[in-house]
């Protein structure tokens, strides 16, 4: 059913905890994972009065954005899976999750909601609710369980969820 799989990471540990069931449909199913993060240009950025210090932050965000997901994908693959893994900076995220899904010819979206609600999530707003409204495929959405102290500590192991 599924042959190609786009998750989305931002690299926190709560959009992580959506690879356990990425992981499990692409066992079943024999699909490639596309793990993607967009890097988002800060607004800041737009603000400054020092174009030198807006440009370096900027390729300071592109270098960790690009070896972050490198290494999650590395991970990925030393457990058996095919894994295409990419940073892009192109633009809004939610814009540019959906446009990757096109590009790419993705069957499924699968990410992580960050659970914000009330104040938070009206001023924030939430990437997972524009996708989901945007989408003309599906999408998987997992609502992350709070990260504790003990978990942070074996955060970069990956675990692939065993199929029921």
């Amino acid at each position: 059913m599924y042959k190609k799989i786009l998750v989305p990471l931002d690299g926190s540990e709560l959009a992580e905890q959506v690879l356990p069931h990425a992981t499990a449909l692409a066992e079943l199913t024999g699909a490639e994972l596309v793990l993607l993060r967009v890097i988002d240009t800060p607004t800041y950025d737009y603000l400054m009065t020092a174009p030198e210090l807006g440009a370096s932050l900027r390729t300071q965000a592109e270098s960790e954005a690009t070896e972050y997901i490198q290494r999650k994908g590395n991970e990925l693959r030393a457990a058996g899976f095919n894994i295409t893994a990419r940073a892009v900076n192109d633009g809004a995220v939610h814009a540019t999750i959906l446009r990757q899904a096109e590009k790419l010819g993705v069957d499924l979206i699968a990410m992580s909601t960050h659970g914000r609600s009330g104040l938070a999530r009206m001023v924030m707003g939430s990437i997972a609710d524009d996708v989901v409204r945007h989408a003309t495929l599906p999408v998987l959405l997992v609502r992350p369980q709070p990260v504790r102290a003990s978990t942070r500590q074996n955060a970069h192991a990956v675990e692939p969820m065993a199929p029921h």
